[in-house]
């Protein structure tokens, strides 16, 4: 078994990208928004997350699902998560998790998460979610859902409008934060690199085959064939109003920010 080190007082402001530190500060500096979305969005979709989780998922308890809550118990104690979410699983055969909630947070783990992915693994996706959680992204992320719920007012749409596609940027962007988190969970940039390439369709057949110097390459040549001014407009059309960032992306980022150094100065700070 990986001996792992506990990040114990990990200040998640050494790990957020810039980008995202950037937003979250602008965010919290609004008087009073974050309290307002916390009363009313956050309470509302947290009692949502609850009564629909405890009718149509699996809660992960001791009892339920031990090896699972045991792995959970010990990523929150790596990544210094005082209070453990509640967790469940739902059926869906593909290697996708989410989180919901402020106050009372919920992980939720795709039963194909489970069955597809190693345990190590599973530590970076799970270190991932918490990452979400620790790093104050989650009162932003679900106003940001919210602005796309079809019960919101249609007279506010060109307002909307105005406010969701930056929102949405960094909405992308707090994934490259939550990557860097799964990674100081997991502390293995392979082990990080193999759950992506996974996530990105590796057929299941060929998962003692993973080749992650050739993934890594893809991504590099991604980044130095389409960087025209056509290629950029096509990027940006098809990415603009997707909620999550290009997997071939997140690995490029999390790769240069392994390399940077940064990711051995904050481990090294703990041990």
């Amino acid at each position: 078994m990986k001996l792992r080190t506990a990040l114990k007082g990990l200040d998640t402001t050494e790990i957020l990208h810039s980008q995202d530190r950037s937003t979250i500060k602008k965010l919290n500096k609004i008087p009073g928004f974050k309290a307002i979305v916390d009363k009313t969005i956050v309470n509302i979709m947290e009692k949502y997350a609850e009564i629909e989780y405890s009718a149509e998922g699996i809660n992960v308890t001791s009892k339920s699902m031990p090896v699972i809550h045991r792995q959970l118990v010990e990523a929150c104690r790596l990544l210094d998560v005082k209070d453990i979410p509640a967790c469940s699983t739902d059926w869906f055969y593909d290697i996708s998790s989410f989180t919901i909630g402020e106050q009372k947070k919920r992980m939720v783990l795709q039963s194909g998460t489970i069955d597809l992915l190693s345990p190590d693994e599973l530590f970076f996706v799970m270190g991932h979610e918490l990452g979400h959680m620790k790093c104050g992204h989650k009162t932003y992320h679900m106003f940001m859902e919210a602005l796309y719920m079809p019960i919101v007012n249609s007279d506010l749409k060109i307002w909307m409008s105005l406010v969701k596609m930056p929102l949405l940027n960094w909405y992308r962007i707090s994934d490259f934060t939550a990557d860097r988190m799964g990674l100081l969970c997991c502390q293995d940039i392979n082990v990080a690199l193999s759950t992506m390439i996974k996530m990105a369709g590796l057929p299941k057949k060929c998962y003692s085959q993973i080749h992650i110097e050739s993934f890594i390459q893809q991504a590099i040549d991604f980044e130095k064939n389409y960087s025209g001014t056509m290629d950029s407009v096509i990027k940006y059309l098809s990415i603009n109003t997707s909620a999550m960032p290009w997997l071939v992306v997140r690995a490029s980022e999390l790769w240069s920010w392994y390399h940077s150094g940064e990711y051995n100065k904050i481990l090294n700070k703990y041990r």
